[in-house]
């Protein structure tokens, strides 16, 4: 036997085969010398007659059997083992650029340890892997580029297996957003050459930006009046790539404000806040007033407790609204959130007001929950054990409802209520002997 040749003498025929291994699909030539006839079963379910014939093999491993006679009329039946080589290659329909994606196929017929190797578009090699008991192999590669990707081993190669890209799109907003101040949107592709960028920006409903651009795009935002940007940005791609499209809102707010700042940004800061019920003074000046508001607002909002007024505080006041009280009989009462830090005053079931507390916070203290009634009042100043007390409300036991000059925006009482002085003489005057407390 000769590699690829079988030649097999039976009395005066000569059985022959070839090639008998090689890839799949594989095409052999039978032949059957010196016989006056001869069936062929080619082992995978077909089958032939003639003392010359052909047969193409699928992958896996066969065994052709011929029955032949001879011209006196003598027959007999010899079987020719034959190998064809498969391997299988599937990849995913698409793939994200740079992120890994997972390839996978089989040797046929099975075989643990056989190497099979990956390569991409322009031949390049992205791994390679052994085989399973089963034959089976995944091959995890990051992806660049798309076009046809093939596994090879040392007995053939797969079928290409065609794939897309995603491109990266990359799109920020750079600066604050403040009014006045530099805002530009950009945006980049990654690969540069996956397409082209369509950008549309809309202003209260009116295009101002609709173009197309061929590389990185970087457009500034007119930020002399308070507005809102929607942005999209589409990728139109080129040849195996897929599109892909962002979406972003760019809104100009009013500038960051602190404890200090002196603008009529402040002013507008006071009356968006006191729309929504909150204890906020009137006035261009950041003060300490206005910081108490600004903590009561974070507290609700639930940002964190910075008393700043940033971008974020702006996007959260443009869209705020007032909370429900928990409680909505009796239709006044006063309620004391400890989770949020702020107590509510409702009225006709409704939060008429939000001010910035600070309960128990000191170890071993606490401020009780439940439901309570205010019982003793002293205007102005209240000596304690504990303290002096502004204007206190004395709801249950020693705890009262006070003003301090100091109320954090975290506990920090012995366990009564604090609230800011300058708010402290209105919720006295406003709410009588007998008004429910809430406590939770």
């Amino acid at each position: 036997m000769r590699w690829g040749l079988v030649t097999t003498a039976l009395l005066s025929i000569t059985i022959q085969a070839s090639p008998t291994s090689g890839p799949a699909p594989l095409r052999v030539t039978f032949s059957a010398g010196g016989a006056s006839s001869a069936h062929w079963d080619f082992g995978d379910g077909t089958a032939a007659d003639g003392v010359a014939v052909e047969h193409t093999y699928a992958a896996g491993r066969w065994n052709a059997t011929v029955t032949a006679q001879a011209p006196d009329g003598s027959t007999s039946t010899q079987t020719i083992p034959i190998t064809a080589y498969g391997l299988s290659l599937t990849a995913p329909r698409a793939a994200r650029y740079g992120r890994p994606a997972v390839f996978r196929g089989a040797v046929a017929p099975a075989e643990r340890g056989l190497t099979v190797k990956l390569s991409g578009p322009g031949g390049g090699s992205l791994g390679s892997v052994k085989t399973n008991a089963k034959g089976a192999y995944a091959i995890r590669a990051a992806i660049r580029l798309p076009g046809t990707y093939t596994a090879t081993n040392s007995r053939g190669s797969s079928a290409p297996a065609s794939l897309q890209v995603v491109p990266k799109l990359v799109t920020r907003l750079v600066g604050s957003g403040a009014r006045g101040s530099g805002y530009f949107f950009t945006a980049r592709m990654t690969p540069a050459a996956a397409g082209a960028l369509a950008v549309r920006i809309t202003r209260g409903g009116a295009a101002v930006v609709d173009r197309t651009f061929n590389g990185p795009v970087r457009i500034k935002l007119d930020t002399h009046r308070l507005a809102s940007y929607r942005i999209r940005v589409e990728l139109i791609p080129g040849e195996g790539y897929l599109a892909t499209a962002r979406l972003l809102h760019a809104n100009v707010v009013l500038p960051r404000l602190a404890v200090g700042s002196h603008t009529t940004a402040v002013a507008q800061l006071g009356n968006q806040l006191r729309r929504l019920h909150y204890a906020a003074p009137y006035g261009t000046s950041f003060d300490g007033r206005m910081l108490d508001a600004v903590y009561a607002f974070q507290k609700v909002q639930g940002l964190p407790r910075t008393g700043v007024v940033d971008p974020r505080f702006w996007r959260a006041l443009g869209n705020a609204r007032t909370p429900a009280p928990r409680y909505k009989q009796p239709a006044t009462h006063l309620e004391v959130n400890k989770g949020r830090q702020v107590l509510f005053v409702v009225r006709g079931s409704r939060i008429a007001l939000i001010v910035p507390i600070s309960t128990a916070g000191l170890p071993g203290k606490f401020t009780p929950v439940g439901r309570f009634s205010i019982y003793r009042k002293v205007v102005g100043f209240d000596p304690s054990p504990l303290g002096t007390l502004y204007d206190p409300m004395y709801f249950t036991g020693g705890y009262a409802i006070h003003g301090n000059p100091s109320v954090p925006p975290y506990p920090a009482s012995h366990g009564c209520v604090r609230v800011p002085m300058w708010v402290a003489p209105h919720l006295y005057a406003t709410n009588p002997y007998g008004e429910t407390v809430y406590v939770y």
